[in-house]
């Protein structure tokens, strides 16, 4: 059997990688505005932001979905994140007095 061209293994090996300046305009057009873009650039300035990100991106579509919900529901509360014994995280809104709804 003979061993495939290079071209049959990665047919775009050949092309330039994109400009920074291509890659930043495809970032501005999927947010959809400058004040988005620099939003999205100033949170990624806090430290362990990435990390959390990250692992939201590795939930589950029905469980990210949950998570968007909910968020979405409290808007304007604060959260705050609890552990429990079991190692468990509970996410919950915030009143002023105390801790009241888990996710």
């Amino acid at each position: 059997m003979s061993q495939p061209s290079r071209d049959q293994i990665d047919p775009v090996a050949d092309e330039a990688p994109p400009h920074a300046i291509d890659v930043v305009r495809d970032i501005l057009r999927e947010v959809e505005s400058l004040p988005r873009l620099m939003e999205v650039h100033y949170l990624m300035q806090e430290p362990g932001l990435l990390d959390i990100l990250r692992g939201l991106g590795a939930l589950s579509d029905e469980d990210r979905n949950q998570l968007q919900e909910y968020l979405a529901r409290r808007r304007q509360g604060r959260l705050r994140v609890r552990e429990l014994p079991t190692g468990a995280l509970i996410l919950e809104l915030a009143d002023k007095t105390r801790f009241d709804e888990s996710a």
